[in-house]
């Protein structure tokens, strides 16, 4: 079955080719790998995601921040309604008791902050969470507690006040909601007591959020992105008094538009409406600042691993097949058609040689120096990956996976070319054929590259995506070995079915046929 002679004699004839098509793709793959990790691939994309996290980080802070002011404001109404309702009945009652008024007053004041608070507590917050539709022990309602306590900082029996040391702690001083009791039924109160939410709310977010618990979480959920701690606090999102600045200008934003936009509402506009509108227009991300489709591509742009897509996509599914596929299609053709086209097969088929013997020896020896080919390209590919400093969901495995799916795919097509070239006797025929669909596959597949997924849709071509359907290199889908799935399992194994199909039939051709010998 197998010819060692004959194996020698297609190594020496083809062996320089081989030699110096794979030493080109090595190099080209090396070249394409170092300098690409090196260089500033990423910069662009790195640069276009991190704006995008930045932006989608800020506005997220942002939304939080005006909803906690609104919880806060709405928190302190009610305190203030409580604690109006709770005086007069306590001071009306002091004074029908004989008590003189500068002595009921301050007794009714203090009595009245107390039952406020506790009404505060008991009443309105379980309400408040049931009606956010919040479990009692979620994150989400304990947030909720903090923003309503954390902003009255409630007065303890001995005067002192329950949260003064969380705001010390940050080198806050400020005032405290007893200070504004005074003028609570004044028309100024109502100013007074936004600022005094707006202060104690920015300070309370700035010091949850800049916590290290409140960080590490953050960073858990912006892992995916590749957001590191160094790269968090380049940011500023860990830093107390960024984030304080932050909430603070958009709530004093907010607020600035709120009250010219309620002045003036327009027909079938509702405060409800008016505040809803603001906190959109407020806290606008970059992404939602843009039109759909160009955000939709930034978006895609920032997610996306260039450096994976270069070398899996781009060079081996198509750049670095091109000079392999030109081994093949001349190889293949010179093992059997050529040879029958020059009158050398004669030559061979006259002594002990078998045809079956000289399709599988020639069968062997065009996929095993394909085989060697890539394996060659493996080491080199795994020694660049581990010789770079670059982010990516590239490794070993992987690219052990995209050298196979290349070798696959040329298996495939020299399959192709190998049944050609035992199905004609001139070599001319068998080239244009065999060699004809492989540049055709190849030619193929880089249009439809400018159609496929891995290009943002704003410069993606949808129709191009037609030719991928034309080539058998589509069988062929390193994104799906980047993600990690195993989709490509069932191309593999059309692809290599295929090619064993081909030289099976290729041989069984070849040994049937007559010959012009």
């Amino acid at each position: 079955m197998f010819s060692k002679s004959l194996f020698k004699q297609s190594c020496k004839a083809n062996g320089m080719m081989w030699l110096i098509i794979t030493v080109a793709v090595c190099f080209m793959l090396s070249c394409v790998m170092l300098i690409s990790g090196r260089g500033d691939i990423s910069t662009t994309k790195d640069a276009i995601q991190n704006t995008i996290i930045d932006g989608e980080i800020e506005s997220s802070l942002q939304k939080r921040a005006l909803n906690q002011y609104e919880i806060g404001n709405d928190a302190m109404k009610h305190f203030d309604e409580a604690f109006i309702a709770s005086y007069t009945t306590a001071y009306t009652n002091a004074l029908q008791s004989g008590v003189p008024a500068e002595r009921a007053a301050p007794a009714a004041s203090m009595a009245a902050y107390a039952e406020a608070a506790a009404d505060l507590q008991n009443t309105y917050y379980p309400q408040l969470i049931d009606s956010l539709g919040y479990k009692a022990d979620s994150d989400e309602a304990k947030e909720v507690q903090g923003v309503i306590f954390y902003t009255l900082n409630h007065m303890q029996e001995d005067g002192s006040y329950l949260f003064d040391a969380f705001y010390e702690e940050h080198g806050e001083v400020l005032a405290h909601y007893t200070d504004l009791l005074s003028t609570i039924t004044e028309r100024t109160h109502a100013d007074e007591r936004e600022k005094y939410v707006m202060d104690h709310v920015s300070a309370f977010l700035a010091g949850n959020m800049s916590s290290k618990e409140n960080v590490e979480k953050n960073l858990d959920a912006l892992s995916d992105y590749g957001v590191t701690e160094e790269m968090y606090a380049d940011f500023g999102y860990s830093d107390y008094a960024t984030l304080k600045n932050l909430s603070g200008a958009a709530i004093v934003d907010y607020r600035a538009n709120l009250e010219y936009r309620l002045d003036n509402l327009k027909d079938g506009e509702s405060e409800e409406s008016v505040r809803s509108e603001l906190k959109q227009e407020v806290t606008n991300s970059l992404l939602a600042s843009l039109p759909e489709e160009v955000a939709d591509a930034l978006d895609e742009i920032g997610q996306m691993d260039m450096y994976g897509i270069l070398v899996g996509s781009i060079f081996f599914k198509m750049a670095g097949l091109l000079l392999p596929i030109i081994y093949m299609i001349m190889t293949s053709n010179a093992l059997i058609a050529g040879q029958v086209d020059s009158g050398s097969m004669a030559y061979i088929l006259s002594t002990s040689t078998k045809r079956r013997t000289v399709t599988f020896t020639q069968g062997i020896y065009l996929a095993g120096s394909l085989f060697l080919m890539f394996v060659c390209t493996t080491i080199t590919s795994i020694i660049c990956l581990n010789s770079v400093d670059v982010f990516t969901t590239l490794n070993n495995e992987k690219l052990l996976l995209l050298n196979l799916g290349a070798f696959l795919v040329m298996f495939a097509m020299s399959g192709i070319c190998f049944l050609t070239s035992c199905w004609f006797d001139r070599s001319k025929r068998a080239m244009a054929l065999g060699g004809g669909l492989s540049m055709f596959f190849l030619v193929a597949t880089m249009l439809g590259l400018f159609g496929s997924p891995i290009l943002p849709s704003i410069i993606r071509m949808d129709a191009l995506n037609n030719f991928n359907y034309c080539s058998i290199i589509t069988l062929f889908d390193p994104i799906s070995i980047l993600d990690g799935t195993t989709d490509y399992l069932w191309e593999f194994g059309i692809l290599a079915v295929g090619g064993i199909i081909c030289y099976i039939i290729g041989a069984i051709r070849f040994r049937k046929k007559d010959l012009p010998l």
